[in-house]
């Protein structure tokens, strides 16, 4: 609604006249940001991701192009990590500086920002790292040639000082530990003044292994402009691919998922490097644009499968899909439409032996409607406010095709129906082509099989966002989505009041109900994502006080019962033990978790469940022993005089009142000794002895009852750990 001028008498004038004057400057404009936190001081915080990218947002009406370039992915950069630097004269408000205070209407004034930040926020090569800046990542809007930058020097934190970093001079750190480390650097003015600023970078590994070799590749007409990259890591220096592992990325909202981030994803808990060792080439699918028509995608990955084949130095060796996240939709299409009709356009056989869906949305996935209408609300700001960067971002990544195709709830569906129709249309054109009949399917759900929920209930307000002032009253609350068969419940409450005495101005308020959905999704069993704490840290620093909280970080982003194929009316039960749900799913076996799990994270248990479903059923040394026995019993998957056999040696002392049996022993292996005086005779078990340690088990056995003569046998049993 609008607010007009108040009623004042006489001294209004006098207030007109300095409102007037005080707004001479027309590049004046408010900010998101607290912007004296970085004006160049030696005492100046580290500057979070939030607030540098909003202040690029809101730069890019000088410098235009600036938040398009910082945005835009930076992949495959090897060991050079990008830093991005921002050194702006920019006229603000005086009202909104800290501690500034003007009746009734501000002023202007100009303030120094100077301030840094890496691309990227984390790397995964800290053992050796060079940070520069590139030409299109230093951002100086600065009009006196006095004020310009001629200098700068930076410290990253890893105990060797300063150094000279310049667009064309990176800078070598060499961190020993991963974690979170403080970068300072130094800017030296023309007029010999001096500018510090602060930021943090994430360690999250030391050392990533390059790809043997890095393969394009393209979907066939009519989706012959999709791509991607294929990443080979070969075991070996052996030629073609052996027992091909194709994992395929999932939805990368940021299209930034390279190959570091996407094998450190993999390699959680040592995964990768473990397949490795058992001879497994790892092959790596890296869609061009993550967020495009899945079926598309779908398109590049059967162009991915189709190489491998190709490529192979054994076609009867195994060949294992995993499809992580929306990896599984677009792996469960490609291998389905492989199966349908191996004639169409020449598709041909998959030869895939093992398809492993990861938490994928089978059946559709949750961002919090709530969270959806938040920056749909906060991100239509112009005028005096520049636009939220973040809630700009969000919305462009939820209205993308991906985006649309799998989520059960999107903020632009109407407000009363059966829910999101683009992702209703989309599975039912997925289950028009089915599931793939050639290969074992596997489903593995970081989702909670026996019934455990999310810390919160439905309907429950999750953050508060609140600020009062001068310039402008925000309130944001969102609250979790509430199973509203008949009855609407708020998802979301907006209130904007940009405060402003002489002119008139716009107050948007909003409560947003919603009735469209009978399940309450976000706080149901499934793989978790924080989407909750995200917003909440997008939030940047200018209007962000104190009293505002997040109360819980994360969601059910994949409900498991989607994970398992199994149907959404399910997701308020209990999977362990209903075996009349778990008979719905389409899978030929399917694991999940005992409590809801970070989404798409490999741990030690289902770290099991990929070892069995990679290794079993291939016997790589023709030994009797498949690579997933070798495995458990610790023996080589590559050489047949290394394998679970026994080697035993009986020791009988004088007079013979017993005998001591010494044989070798392996992990994850039961023994069972028997003994009989006639090998006419039954055999009769007399000890059992559970999974050891031990590399060798010594046993006495006492005569046993029967006469002095007589024979034992000791048999072995691998005992598989996945029996969930």
């Amino acid at each position: 609604m609008k607010k007009c001028l108040p009623s004042f008498t006489g001294r209004i004038v006098v207030l007109l006249s300095v409102a007037l004057a005080a707004t001479g400057e027309a590049s004046s404009r408010r900010s998101w940001v607290k912007v004296e936190k970085y004006s160049g001081a030696a005492t100046a915080d580290p500057i979070n991701q939030a607030d540098f990218r909003q202040l690029a947002y809101e730069l890019q009406a000088e410098h235009p192009g600036a938040y398009d370039r910082l945005r835009g992915p930076r992949n495959n950069q090897g060991n050079r990590h990008a830093l991005s630097v921002i050194h702006w004269i920019r006229s603000v408000e005086t009202d909104q500086l800290e501690g500034s205070y003007v009746q009734y209407s501000s002023g202007t004034t100009n303030i120094t920002l100077f301030a840094f930040a890496p691309v990227k926020p984390t790397t995964y090569r800290g053992g050796e790292l060079k940070l520069g800046i590139p030409s299109d990542m230093l951002f100086e809007e600065v009009a006196d040639p006095k004020r310009r930058i001629v200098h700068m020097r930076i410290d990253g934190g890893d105990g060797r000082g300063w150094q000279k970093i310049a667009p064309n001079h990176e800078a070598t750190v060499t961190y020993s530990s991963i974690g979170t480390k403080t970068l300072l650097m130094e800017a030296t003015l023309a007029d010999g003044s001096i500018l510090s600023a602060a930021t943090t970078l994430e360690v999250a590994a030391l050392a990533t292994p390059d790809p043997t070799q890095t393969i394009q590749v393209s979907a066939d007409a009519p989706y012959s402009l999709y791509s991607g990259s294929v990443y080979v890591l070969k075991s070996d220096t052996h030629s073609g691919l052996r027992n091909p592992v194709l994992a395929v990325e999932g939805f990368d909202m940021n299209n930034d998922m390279d190959w570091d981030v996407l094998y450190n994803i993999l390699n959680k808990e040592a995964l990768a490097e473990t397949l490795q060792s058992y001879g497994r080439d790892l092959v790596v699918l890296d869609f061009g644009n993550a967020t495009a028509d899945i079926f598309g995608n779908a398109e590049v990955a059967m162009a991915a499968i189709r190489y491998i084949n190709a490529n192979r130095n054994d076609p009867g060796d195994k060949f294992t899909v995993i499809g992580a996240s929306m990896g599984g939709l677009v792996t469960r299409n490609a291998l389905a439409r492989f199966d349908g009709d191996p004639t169409l356009h020449n598709y041909g056989q998959s030869d895939v032996d093992t398809w492993i869906s990861f938490d994928s949305p089978q059946e559709g996935a949750n961002i919090p409607l709530g969270i959806q209408e938040f920056f749909s609300f906060f991100g239509a700001f112009a005028g005096d406010y520049p636009d939220l960067a973040t809630a700009q971002d969000y919305k462009d990544k939820i209205d993308a095709p991906a985006a649309k195709q799998m989520l059960l709830c999107h903020y632009t569906a109407p407000s009363t129906g059966a829910g999101n129709p683009y992702h209703d249309a989309f599975k039912s054109a997925m289950d028009a082509q089915g599931y793939p009949t050639s290969c074992k399917k596997i489903a593995i759900s970081n989702g909670s099989g026996y019934g455990a929920l999310q810390p919160f209930l439905p309907g429950e307000q999750v953050i508060e966002w609140y600020h009062a002032s001068i310039p402008l009253d925000i309130t944001g609350r969102i609250y979790a989505l509430y199973k509203s068969d008949s009855a609407q419940a708020t998802v979301f409450y907006g209130h904007f009041n940009p405060f402003n005495w002489f002119w008139e101005h716009d107050v948007n308020e909003t409560t947003y109900k919603y009735n469209r959905y009978a399940y309450a999704l976000d706080n149901a069993s499934g793989g978790t994502r924080d989407s909750f704490l995200e917003v909440f840290n997008s939030l940047p620093s200018g209007y962000k006080d104190a009293g505002d909280w997040c109360k819980y970080p994360d969601h059910c982003f994949i409900p498991a019962t989607s994970s398992l194929g199994l149907p959404l009316s399910w997701v308020e039960q209990t999977i362990d033990g209903n075996a009349t749900m778990l008979a719905l799913s389409p899978f030929d076996e399917i694991h999940y978790a005992i409590t809801n799990e970070e989404h798409i994270d490999i741990n030690a248990r289902n770290k099991r469940w990929f070892m069995r479903a990679i290794l079993e059923n291939q016997d790589s040394d023709a030994d009797g022993f498949d690579d997933y026995t070798e495995y458990l019993a610790g023996t080589a998957y590559d050489s047949p005089s290394s394998n679970p056999s026994l080697s035993t040696t009986i020791a009988i002392p004088q007079p013979a009142t017993e005998a001591v049996l010494v044989w070798n022993a392996y992990p994850n292996t039961n023994y069972k000794i028997y003994f009989t005086e006639s090998l006419s005779d039954e055999w009769q078990l007399i000890d059992t002895i559970a999974p050891t340690s031990a590399t060798q088990i010594s046993n006495s056995y006492p005569n046993v009852g029967y006469s002095t003569n007589g024979f034992f046998k000791i048999t072995s049993q691998p005992v598989d750990p996945v029996t969930d």
